[in-house]
């Protein structure tokens, strides 16, 4: 095993870093650990990380619970879904399915039923609303900053062209850092053309590169081409809402990804010769120097610091940082580095900083993987880079080239969402991934990564509201004693339904923060709420009155163009933290067994509710009010999907550009069934939200339109993780397609083994749209029994002859679209007919027909 202690040495350089910059950290305890644990196993991570087992059951008698004949007339509650709730004290039902928080609230309330709070609920609206408040921020503030800045930058081209015109070395750089402040302020339609006339073609030729969104190559600052991924520069989340938004996000890509290497990066088939290095090195400078000619640095620091507040720190060379070390250096100016000792110098010094090194790679970058040389991303400079977020390094670190066993690098491509929850602290989710764990012996990463993560301290996870939102996700996580928690709370159904809102959250949180986060690579009177039920969680209404405080400090530290807006923000923080206040005292309450008081009371009764407003009805209420933009906001149809990794290659190393997306869709309604503290069984009905995984190729990224399109969800049963299928229903109230797995649980009373049975695996899949002109994607999950099995998708024509095969890799357990744009192996363009797929994972085998139409639109 002596092979694996290589890798050692990286691990201590990335995530000691990490930590350095978090607070103060035991290194050498840290690597005794990793010398530990390098040979760790999936079981003795699981040992090391306990959870104790859940119960199997919560047997309750529907008919004999308060209003839980009511809750099943009203709802038609099938054989199914009541069976669901007797084993497990609840269920949660895809066929009641709404559109928004709201419209399911307002919907019990009308019908006289108790009302189930859940987290959910808060979730949700904590994520419409910071994205609306985003929004405000981008458009009055960031988006006018933005624009004067690079105006100011660009505008010191001309006199440097004359300062410099006898001078070959620095016009060359000068060029480099014109078309780098060129193409982003064309992006946000500037009329601003190049001051160089020779970089026109150059403009021209990566702004079609940035429209065609797919991966390229081009000479970027230097004689060496790079492989650049344009289609991250793919407008998505709220940013494809109005042309400004678009434009910004796009300019702010190319910002925040687009690497001035000032080291090169450690990685197959990239050799940039020293002199590229040296001469981007000397364009950062450039740009450090203009920045202080045109007295810039306020403007840049004004931004950074918004954006730092939102999401977090840079993760790369900063502007402040190149000032520093060339004054440090004592450098006058960029004309210094021509010297090619001054400049290795300057190189050498520059790598023994703390922030000389990425610590994610979110660049297309190559291992051999008989090569025991692992990726090192390039100490970079970026003006306005992306944020360095502990989720994206979790999932960066338990993929290709990070893994390695036995001397070997394990050809582990895409993550999982659960590597995520556990390394935030669900020490269940590491029982879901069993399986890959041992296939692919990533156990030592994980456990690194969560000795990482638990290291943090309080001013980490209050340093950002991204941060403080991550925290409030944790405090799902099962407490090791769930003995004081309702029946229902205490079984495994329970927390695999709150790994769901976990999960949900999450792709919330990442949707909304998608262009700064960096992404990882490989009523009427009579109506009311007769009782009302929070889900005790005490520590989760703490945690998100944190990030309530958090918000309120950090934002009334910036500056934010519109008073009005900052005011409003302000005291919309500070009103939710109030209601935060309210419901962990209820929770305490609830989990005390003590009753509520008149104003609690009340306060849950006035939750939602609908009120004449002219010719109209408006909902009103408390909840109504965690929501930035009110309540229509609280109404709204919000069907959201990020992504969140890319692999450029399948484990054969065939340019496959996987894209990992995480979603939600719409909202289901869940009834609960507990005991109040006055000894009666009652039901409650209320909504949750529903998490989705879809995995694309073609480096495809999905937009929230796309992703709303019903025609994708009528086909995203499949689209759900397996964790689901314990506790939901699915959109007739039957069984849902597909494997239910459990957590370890026991019945009462008993120790057995967890153990709910596997039907037989079933194959489907789906392709949308159907028929099609332009594209279509074949949707289709790999089930856990089949994780790791040789996946053949094959298409014909109606002949039988093969015209395409779209996939032959081996896949592990999830969901996938694989795209096909109508053309054959050859490349040629296929007639109008009908085609026929064949998909095969293992021995196990699936097929159907599609309709190309050619010259059909859309």
């Amino acid at each position: 095993m002596q092979s694996k202690h290589f890798v050692l040495p990286l691990l201590v350089s990335l995530i000691c870093c990490v930590a350095a910059r978090a607070q103060q950290f035991d290194r050498d305890a840290y690597r005794r650990f990793l010398q530990e644990s390098q040979t760790m196993t999936s079981q003795q991570l699981q040992t090391s990380h306990p959870v104790d087992p859940f119960r199997r059951t919560a047997r309750v008698r529907l008919a004999n619970a308060l209003y839980g004949d009511s809750i099943a007339q009203q709802f038609a509650l099938t054989d199914y879904e009541k069976s669901l709730i007797e084993k497990h004290g609840f269920m949660v039902s895809e066929r009641l399915s709404y559109p928004s928080f709201g419209s399911a609230l307002l919907d019990v309330y009308t019908r006289d039923l108790p009302v189930f709070v859940s987290t959910d609920a808060v979730l949700h609206a904590l994520h419409m609303s910071y994205d609306a408040v985003l929004k405000d921020i981008e458009r009055t503030t960031l988006i006018p900053q933005l624009k004067q800045l690079l105006e100011r930058l660009h505008a010191q081209i001309s006199p440097l062209k004359k300062k410099y015109a006898a001078n070959p070395t620095m016009l060359r750089s000068l060029r480099d850092v014109d078309l780098y402040l060129s193409i982003p302020r064309q992006l946000l339609g500037e009329n601003a053309p190049p001051t160089f006339a020779e970089n026109m073609v150059p403009v021209k030729d990566l702004l079609l590169m940035v429209k065609e969104e797919q991966p390229n190559k081009y000479k970027l600052f230097a004689e060496t081409q790079r492989l650049v991924d344009f289609s991250q520069f793919t407008p998505r989340g709220h940013y494809t809402e109005s042309q400004e938004l678009t434009q910004y996000f796009q300019a702010m890509i190319w910002l925040g990804r687009t690497e001035i290497w000032l080291a090169a990066p450690q990685a197959d088939g990239i050799s940039p010769s020293d002199e590229d290095i040296q001469r981007q090195t000397i364009d950062a400078a450039l740009i450090a120097d203009m920045t202080q000619a045109a007295n810039a640095l306020p403007l840049v620091e004004e931004i950074d610091g918004t954006i730092r507040v939102l999401v977090g720190e840079s993760d790369n060379v900063t502007l402040p940082n190149v000032q520093g070390l060339m004054q440090e250096k004592g450098l006058r100016s960029a004309a210094d580095l021509q010297d090619t000792a001054v400049w290795r110098d300057f190189q050498t010094t520059l790598l023994t900083k703390p922030f000389a090194g990425q610590r994610i790679n979110s660049q297309i970058l190559m291992s051999n993987p008989y090569s025991a040389d692992q990726i090192q991303p390039a100490t970079a400079f970026l003006l306005l880079g992306q944020r360095f977020v502990i989720d994206s390094y979790i999932t960066g670190n338990v993929v290709y080239d990070k893994i390695i066993s036995n001397g070997q690098k394990m050809r582990r491509m895409l993550p999982s969402s659960l590597d995520v929850l556990f390394a935030l602290g669900n020490n269940a989710a590491a029982q879901f991934l069993d399986s890959e764990l041992k296939e692919y012996q990533y156990a030592p990463n994980l456990a690194a990564l969560r000795y990482l993560v638990d290291s943090y301290e309080d001013d980490f996870w209050s340093g950002s509201i991204y941060n403080s939102w991550l925290n409030a996700i944790r405090t799902l996580n099962p407490p090791k004693n769930r003995s004081g928690f309702p029946k229902f709370m205490q079984t495994a159904a329970w927390w695999q339904q709150k790994m769901n809102t976990q999960l949900a959250s999450w792709a919330q949180l990442r949707h909304d923060n998608l262009l700064y986060a960096k992404q990882s690579y490989s009523g009427g009177i009579t109506c009311t709420y007769p009782k009302s039920f929070v889900e005790p969680i005490p520590a989760f209404y703490r945690s998100v009155r944190t990030l309530s405080e958090v918000a309120v400090k950090k934002l009334s530290g910036i500056a934010i163009a519109d008073t009005n807006a900052k005011s409003h923000m302000l005291g919309y923080f500070g009103a939710m933290g109030k209601v935060m206040d309210t419901l962990e005292s209820i929770a305490t309450k609830e989990l005390a067994h003590q009753p509520l008081s008149e104003r609690e009371e009340m306060f849950l009764k006035t939750m939602i509710f609908d009120t004449p407003s002219g010719c109209a009805t408006v909902l009103a209420g408390w909840y109504t009010r965690l929501y930035y933009g009110g309540p229509d906001d609280a109404n709204a149809d919000d069907r959201i999907i990020a992504d969140i990794h890319t692999a450029p290659t399948d484990k054969d190393g065939n340019a496959t550009g996987w894209v990992v997306h995480v979603a939600t869709g719409p909202v289901n309604m869940a009834v609960t069934t507990c005991t109040l503290p006055d000894g009666t069984a009652t039901s409650f009905i209320g909504p949750v939200m529903s998490y989705y995984e879809q995995r694309t190729t073609g480096f495809k990224r999905l937009t929230d339109e796309e992703w709303s399109d019903n025609r994708m969800h009528d086909s995203a049963y499949s689209m759900r993780p397996p964790l689901v299928n314990l506790y939901l229903a699915d959109k007739e109230g039957n069984p849902r397609a597909g494997e239910p797995i459990t957590l370890y649980a026991i019945n009462d009373g008993s120790s057995d083994a967890p153990a709910t049975p596997m039907p037989s695996t079933q194959l489907t899949a789906t392709a949308v749209p159907n028929p099609f002109a332009t594209a279509t994607s074949l949707r289709f999950v790999v089930p856990p029994s089949l994780t790791g099995r040789r996946a053949a998708l094959l298409l014909f024509d109606v002949t039988g002859v093969p015209v395409r095969r779209l996939l032959n890799e081996d896949l592990r357990a999830g969901n996938y679209a694989i795209r096909w744009d109508g053309t054959a192996d050859n490349g040629n363009t296929l007639p109008t007919g009908t085609y026929y797929y064949r998909l095969t994972i293992g021995s196990h085998e699936t097929s159907g027909a599609i309709t190309l139409i050619q010259g059909g639109g859309k």
